[in-house]
Formats: C-alpha cells, structure tokens, sequence
C-alpha cells in the first residue's frame, strides 16, 4: 500500500499549521468586567449611621423637600427609596438640579409598610460628573427632622462613597403642580428620600 505523505515544507502545509496554531491561540472571549459595588441609601446611612445626630418625628404640612448631591463617578440611579417616620405612600423624586428649569428625571410613588426604608426600581437614570442632582420627597405628614450634635450646622459636603451631599432643601408646596424645592438650610435635614446608585 502507498501512502500520500504531504510535505510539511509546502506552502499549502505551511498555511494549514499557521492556522491551525493561530485558532489555537486565539482568545474568543473578552475578559469579564467585574461590576462595581452598588452604593445602597448614601443620605439614610450619613444621616442615621455616619453622624453625630439627634433624630425626631416632627411636623407636618405639604412640603417637597430634600438633599442636593453630586456624584465623583458617573452612573446609574436604579432604584428610588422612601425613609419616613410613618407608613404610607410618598412621592419621590429625582432632579437634574443643573438644569433651566429643573428636570424631573425620574419619579416612585413609594408605599412604606412601616417607618422603615423601602425602595422601587426605576427605569435607570444616567448620572453624570460635575452636574448637581437633588433627592427628594413630597409629603403631607411627618417627618424626620435631624439635627447636628455639637454643631449649629451641617458642614458639606459630606461624602459617601460615590456620593457628595451638598446641601438640604425645601419648598411650602402642593402636590400639584409639582415644585422644585429652592429654600436652603444647613441647621437640620428633614425626610428622607434616598436611592441606589449603580457606578459605571
């Protein structure tokens, strides 16, 4: 029997080895990105966690009010949060604050079971650097007024995270039509309105 034995010296063997050995190499797949943490309730965990406070159920009246932020990193807003002292359904905002007028860039009627935090997800709101962004809540009742302890003030900004809070805000507002909230105030905050940030 004779056998066909091909040169490996030709140039057809040669194109055949080369791809052989180049599709062994190749990387089909990119390397994973690892996605960054999400940074969950950053006015909750200043307000309730990270400072010397006093905290107190207060007041009530038809206000619209809040926290104006920046972000360091650009992202995403993907869920808006609710922290009231008493249950039931609260209106929360989130504001392009560098825009004329203010834009609304996203809106949850949130339902709170309880005085505790809870979230909604939103369809993603895109955050960018050197932009001002505000967090907001529009309410009938209570609040929670929280104070500075050993301080008249609240020094911002105060970073969390991804986040810089640059101030509190609040407006004597109706529900309807809805108000941008322009009063500045650092001796307290009231609320809370809060959210999810998601880093690109």
């Amino acid at each position: 029997m004779k056998l066909n034995l091909v040169k490996w010296s030709s140039p057809l063997a040669a194109t055949l080895l080369a791809a052989v050995l180049f599709t062994g190499c190749k990387k089909d797949d990119p390397d994973p990105v690892t996605p960054k943490p999400v940074e969950t309730a950053p006015v909750t965990k200043t307000f309730f966690l990270n400072q010397p406070v006093t905290i107190t159920a207060s007041g009530s009246g038809n206000y619209e009010y809040g926290m104006k932020f920046t972000v360091t990193q650009a992202g995403k807003v993907t869920k808006l949060a609710s922290r009231m002292p008493q249950a039931g359904t609260y209106r929360i905002t989130l504001w392009d604050a560098s825009a004329t007028p203010k834009v609304a860039l996203a809106t949850a009627n949130i339902t709170q079971p309880a005085a505790a935090l809870t979230y909604q997800a939103i369809t993603a709101a895109q955050l960018t650097t050197g932009k001002d962004y505000m967090i907001t809540v529009w309410s009938s009742g209570q609040w929670y007024e929280i104070r500075p302890v050993g301080s008249p003030t609240f020094a911002y900004p105060i970073t969390i995270g991804s986040i810089n809070l640059t101030g509190y805000q609040w407006i004597s507002s109706a529900a309807s039509p809805q108000t941008f909230p322009t009063n500045a105030d650092n001796t307290y905050v009231a609320g809370l309105a809060d959210f999810e940030f998601q880093p690109d």
